[in-house]
């Protein structure tokens, strides 16, 4: 196991030795987690990216996670980074760092804990026994902290990536075509506006993982990874595809003397385009080394990757616009 490793704040066992191991790869980010008792039960959206052929004691994940049960979670001692106002906390502690998930309609106390050193590399993530009395617990990797997990290891220096709140589709010919927008913005429409042709294929619609690639024989390459994390239209896979455009996308408005909107694309480049994708981003602000690190890829992402502003209409002119458009 890679990294330091991780001290827990509460009151457990010693750990068991391991009797099973799970592994999941999301965006080519890739987590394992291993524990003893019962295999836990990961949900149907997190299963469609189970990767357990492919990694193991000898060929470790990125980040390595053993699970452990617990019986008294201690209040963190370290400093409070970050509150989300609503399940997690981020706080310091030692040489790593303390993620708590707790809710009023769980318990007074958090549910669970990850302790994992500053290199995303090892962690502990501690169930709480009072909310977990099973010995194959049901979702100890559930949203936030799958999505959580994901987009700190993409802040990494040497893994070159962002999450972003984006459709993603590919579509016959392996082209992909990505659609950046805030909630109500009309991903969902879009995706359910493209799934309609024939040969299309729905990454998600709702958060897509962007990553660089350098091609062996050519210039450096944007790709697109599906998650599980969907929006409104339900759309995941953990395909992915070399994105030939990006689109920030908006509702079309019309101008002043049509009879209804139209579709218009119009160019976005430099700082105007790196601003609006990280409106769009989900970002590890809280960690100064890791927002360096995005915003770097950000800047080189739209270097190599024509960017566009879409109005658009939700039918399938918009479609049709997307597809014949010729800069």
């Amino acid at each position: 196991m890679r990294g330091a490793s991780c001290v827990a704040v509460g009151v457990a066992d010693e750990p068991p030795a391991e009797s099973w191991r799970a592994s999941f790869s999301i965006g080519e980010v890739s987590f394992g987690i291993s524990g003893a008792g019962g295999i836990p039960v990961f949900g149907p959206q997190l299963e469609l990216f189970r990767s357990d052929s492919g990694f193991s004691d000898s060929k470790p994940c990125d980040l390595e996670i053993t699970l452990q049960w617990i019986d008294q979670l201690y209040p963190p001692s370290g400093r409070l980074l970050f509150d989300s106002g609503s399940v997690w906390t981020l706080h310091e502690q030692g040489e790593g760092w303390l993620f708590d998930f707790a809710s009023d309609v769980v318990g007074p106390e958090p549910y669970k804990r990850l302790h994992v050193d500053r290199e995303f590399r090892s962690a502990r993530l501690l169930l709480n026994r009072e909310y977990f009395p099973n010995s194959a617990p049901s979702g100890p990797l559930d949203y936030p902290l799958d999505e959580l997990l994901v987009v700190h290891c993409l802040g990494l220096k040497d893994v070159r990536g962002v999450e972003v709140h984006a459709a993603g589709i590919r579509d016959a010919k392996g082209n992909g075509y990505l659609f950046l927008g805030h909630s109500g913005a009309g991903k969902s429409t879009t995706t359910r506006l493209w799934n309609q042709l024939p040969g299309m294929t729905v990454l998600s619609d709702d958060r897509i993982i962007l990553r660089q690639h350098q091609a062996l024989d050519g210039p450096p390459e944007v790709w697109m990874y599906g998650t599980p994390w969907h929006g409104e239209a339900a759309f995941a896979t953990p395909e992915k595809a070399r994105i030939e455009r990006l689109f920030i996308i908006e509702h079309a408005a019309g101008h002043a003397g049509e009879q209804e909107p139209v579709n218009e694309i119009t160019p976005i480049q430099g700082s105007i385009a790196v601003g609006e994708i990280m409106a769009r981003s989900f970002l590890p602000f809280h960690d100064s080394a890791a927002l360096k690190n995005t915003m770097t890829f950000l800047q080189e992402m739209v270097t190599i990757l024509p960017c566009y502003r879409l109005e658009f209409r939700p039918d399938q002119t918009a479609v049709e616009a997307v597809r014949g458009f010729r800069p």
